[in-house]
């Protein structure tokens, strides 16, 4: 890859969608600032509904006010459609890039690759390499590992002309991730899975809006990205784990995997009958 590429190329600007400015966002946005090769800009969608929010927002980037209900794609659409650089990065309010040379690795690792697309990740907790490089095509697709809006690179043209789908309820970034590889058969995706990344959302766990989360994206997950051939396996897996967590006494996850079965047929049912 030529230096005038990396050069003329390789700008960005960092999209995050938030209705208050919080010390978590100071530090997402001062992470931002620190790195090796900041963005060009930094954007706000600002759901608050507030003026004292969108003038906070405004003094740290430059914020757009979004308007109505909150869409998550319809959210990402409109940051997208604001953007003047060739690159789009979707960065959540509570990820922090907690090294300066993370976002420049990873664009690093795509080229190599050919990849027009980079998403950075935190390992699971039992991963066995909890630092590495995932290299992602229509074949390894798995529909969880195809793009993060929570730290997630794309290409901005690639975005307007086929935006996020507004009824993809949750999971809006892998649905759309699954139609970019069938647009682009030959196209990778690449993954930096590192612990340097900081997920910090408090609401985010086994509370009670952290599982209400996790219920919704793992129904849009059976619904609009798992392969086909998985479903089956996946639902007798969750009924297999809902009865090991209702053995442990953990009843919110019991009822969370029993609902994610629930609401998938039922969406399923409802979608085949229309």
């Amino acid at each position: 890859m030529s230096v005038e590429y990396m050069a003329t190329k390789f700008q960005y600007t960092a999209v995050i969608r938030t209705n208050k400015v919080d010390d978590i966002l100071l530090r997402v946005v001062a992470a931002l600032r620190e790195q090796s090769v900041p963005p060009e800009e930094i954007l706000f969608v600002d759901s608050s509904g507030s003026e004292d929010v969108h003038a906070s927002l405004s003094k740290i980037g430059r914020a757009v006010k979004y308007q109505g209900p909150l869409n998550f794609s319809r959210a990402v659409n409109l940051g997208v459609s604001e953007v003047g650089t060739g690159l789009t990065l979707m960065i959540s309010s509570h990820t922090v890039p907690s090294t300066p040379r993370l976002i420049e690795d990873g664009w690093d690792e795509a080229q190599k690759v050919g990849a027009r697309i980079i998403y950075w990740s935190p390992p699971s907790p039992d991963a066995p390499n909890p630092r590495r490089i995932d290299i992602v095509d229509r074949y390894s697709y798995n529909g969880r590992n195809g793009l993060s809006n929570s730290f997630g690179m794309f290409e901005t043209a690639e975005a307007v002309a086929f935006p996020f789908r507004e009824d993809v309820f949750a999971s809006e970034d892998q649905e759309w991730a699954k139609r970019y590889l069938e647009r682009h058969p030959d196209a990778k995706i690449v993954g930096v899975i590192s612990p340097d990344i900081l997920y910090l959302n408090p609401g985010y766990g086994d509370s009670a809006a952290g599982i209400a989360k996790y219920v919704q994206a793992e129904v849009a997950h059976l619904l609009f990205t798992a392969r086909r051939s998985a479903i089956a396996p996946q639902i007798a897996g969750r009924i297999a784990r809902s009865m090991l967590a209702l053995s442990r006494g953990r009843i919110s996850r019991a009822r969370a995997h029993v609902e994610i079965v629930a609401r998938y047929l039922w969406l399923s049912w409802k979608g085949s009958s229309a």
